[in-house]
Formats: structure tokens, sequence, C-alpha cells
């Protein structure tokens, strides 16, 4: 399909471009032949739409696959579209936001928001259904080569909309153009801004999508590696988890078709920032652990490094947050004491309710430790996060 979706746009193309030599033949019917392109036009973006309803939606059903849902929900498409990853993309802002290279804490603060609020998009308890993802890898470089061919298409239509206005009765430009069209009616005229602008919403919302869908997958595969693995097992097992081997094979299998299909700056802005998806992912899991030993502590610093080392070969970066998910669970070899003393040496790495969740899985693990001991140990971590915190501001 995705060969058939590139080729039927530049035939489009190729009618519209007839229709506007048509235009410049014969001026006198000029607003008729726009109409004739604007109907082409609306055809061609309901089948568009048609072939994008066809991949999102779940069957007959009206539900759609999660990312698409979260790429027309307006909280979440307004954020994405207000981050530096996505107004790179945008040609007008590429130049501005080379100058406003934002600092390493605010991108984290900016992934953590990203993070946050696809958690929260999430219910806490529920598996994502297999029917809510998309688990045909060669569907999504069809919605890649959607975005990219409509890109181009709008880019083309864009041009042909500024050489009209300039020809609009109305327009103040004198500007003499090198390709003249006749002058048009702005009823005309604005309905083709209209599909223009129909056709780069349905390519942005292609981008989105891919961006959500791979970070669906992470939720997919991720969530049961606490709920449903055991992590107190008497053996060392050498393996990283079932489901992120899974992981691994499914990122690699998109990274394969996306690579090809999209643009190296797009292809980027896919997989840029997933390793803090991840590690927020599996630190947040931390709560769904029954109990865990050292075997467990191991096995979830193999699941972490596993993903780390296929991530670093996707984007050829060192994905340093899955090192900070590492050293979480790695506090666990310790006891919480030794966990508020280093908190106190130098500062605390996490947030309060990261280490409660820490103590009390090691409270949970170490029978030893009584409730009213936990309670002690809870309110040492406040007073001692209180006091550093307090230290770092004055």
């Amino acid at each position: 399909m995705q060969f058939w979706f590139f080729q039927s746009t530049v035939t489009v193309d190729r009618n519209i471009r007839k229709l506007q030599e048509l235009m410049q033949s014969l001026p006198t019917y000029g607003d008729q032949f726009l109409n004739m392109i604007c109907n082409i036009l609306k055809e061609y973006r309901d089948t568009c739409n048609s072939a994008y309803r066809g991949i999102v939606q779940i069957e007959s059903d009206e539900k759609r696959v999660i990312s698409a849902t979260w790429a027309k929900d307006e909280d979440i498409s307004r954020f994405l579209r207000s981050l530096p990853s996505w107004r790179s993309l945008q040609m007008s802002e590429r130049q501005d936001l080379s100058k406003k290279l934002c600092s390493e804490e605010e991108i984290r603060t900016l992934n953590s928001k990203e993070a946050l609020i696809l958690i929260s998009n999430l219910s806490s308890e529920a598996i994502i259904p297999q029917q809510e993802i998309i688990t045909d890898v060669t569907q999504m470089r069809t919605i890649a080569n959607v975005h990219e061919s409509l890109e181009w298409f709008a880019g083309r239509l864009r041009q042909f909309c500024e050489l009209l206005s300039a020809r609009s009765p109305n327009s103040m430009n004198s500007i003499e153009l090198s390709t003249r069209y006749p002058p048009v009616s702005d009823k005309s005229l604005e309905s083709l801004k209209m599909l223009v602008k129909d056709f780069q919403d349905l390519a942005e919302i292609c981008l989105l999508l891919l961006h959500l869908e791979v970070r669906v997958h992470c939720f997919y595969f991720l969530l049961p590696v606490a709920k449903q693995s055991n992590y107190a097992g008497p053996i060392d097992d050498l393996d990283p988890d079932s489901n992120v081997l899974k992981l691994n094979k499914d990122l690699s299998a998109m990274e394969e078709m996306l690579v090809q299909s999209l643009q190296p700056q797009k292809f980027k802005y896919i997989f840029e920032s997933l390793g803090f998806l991840v590690s927020s992912i599996l630190m947040s899991s931390i709560q769904y652990l029954k109990k865990i030993n050292e075997n467990g502590i191991k096995k979830m610093c193999r699941n972490l490094f596993a993903i780390q080392q296929n991530l670093t070969n996707i984007t050829m970066a060192r994905e340093t947050d899955l090192d900070h998910a590492r050293q979480y669970y790695e506090l666990l070899y310790m006891n919480p004491d030794d966990v508020l003393s280093l908190i106190v040496e130098k500062g605390p790495d996490y947030s309060y309710t990261e280490y409660v969740s820490l103590f009390q899985l090691y409270q949970k693990s170490h029978p030893h430790i009584k409730p009213a001991n936990l309670d002690t140990l809870l309110h040492k971590l406040e007073e001692v996060m209180n006091k550093t915190q307090n230290g770092s501001s004055a």
C-alpha cells in the first residue's frame, strides 16, 4: 500500500498541474479550473482519511488504537507540538530554535512531563490489549509514507496558494510573477487554503501517531514486566525478561521500517527521549513488585541494560536515563539506613516518592522489617529530603 499511496499522490499532483496550466492558458475560466482543482483535492483528502482510518481503527469498531486516540487528544497534541523536538521539524522555527538550545535539565523536565502525561492516560491497573496497538510494522511504514507524501503535497499546494494570493483582487502585492495566474475569487482561494490545511494536518497527525505508537509499544511490553514476572526466584536467570526481549525485537523491526521511510530528523524525533520513557515505566513499576531478591535485582538490571544496548544502536546515543534507572534498582542491594546516609552525603538522586517505593519494596522483601520500622524509615526519609532540599536552596 505504501508505494501505491506515494504514486497516487504524484498522480493527483500531476493532474492538478495540468489544470494549473489551463488556468494560465485560459485565464477567463480561472475560477472554474480552481474549483475543479478543489473538487479533486476534496476527493483525495477523503481517500487519505479513509486510508488512515483503515490502519488505526480497530476492525469495524469505532474505537481506534491508543496512539491514534492520543494523537487526536487536544491536551496531548498541544503539549507534543510545543516541545522543541517537534518545533525543530517545522522549517520556520528551525533557525530560531538553533539559537535557543535547551539545557540537559530543561530537556529532562520536558521528557518527564511527556512521560507523566502518557502514563496518566493509561489505566494504572490495565495491561494494554493487543488490538489497541499496531502489530504489523509494515503499517507503520505506510503511515510514514502517508506523512512524507502528504507533507510534500501540502508544500506544493501551499506554493500554489501563495501565487494565487499574490494575484488576488484584494492583494496589495505588486511583485511581477514569473508564472502568471489569473485573479480568482476569495471564496475559491479560501477553499483551497482549507484543503491545504487538511492535508498538512493529516501529515502531522501521522507523524505524531508514529511518535506515540513507539511509546505505546513500550507500555505494552514493559507494563507486564513487573506485574507478571517473578523477581524473587531462587535461580539467577541470566536472560532478561521475555517481554523485554520482545520489546527489543519490536523496536528493531520498527527502526528497520521507519529508517527507510522517514527523513533523518523525523526518524530521530520518533525515537528521541525513548530511553527516558522506558526508565520511567520500569522505575514506576517497582510498586507492582511483590518482593525482590538479589537475583531479581540482577534480572531487572539486565532488563535495563538490554534495552539500553538496543536503543543505543537505534539512536546512536548513550541513553543515560537507563543508567539512572539501573542505579535506582541497585539501591536495593543496600539497606534503607545506608540509602539514607547516601542521601545525606551526596544529596538525593531520586524523588521522595521513588525512595518511598524503594523502601516499601525492601520491607516486603525482608519480612524482619516490621511495618512500624518502615514508618520510622519513611519519617527519617522525609526529614532527610527536607533538610537536603532546604540546604540546596539556602
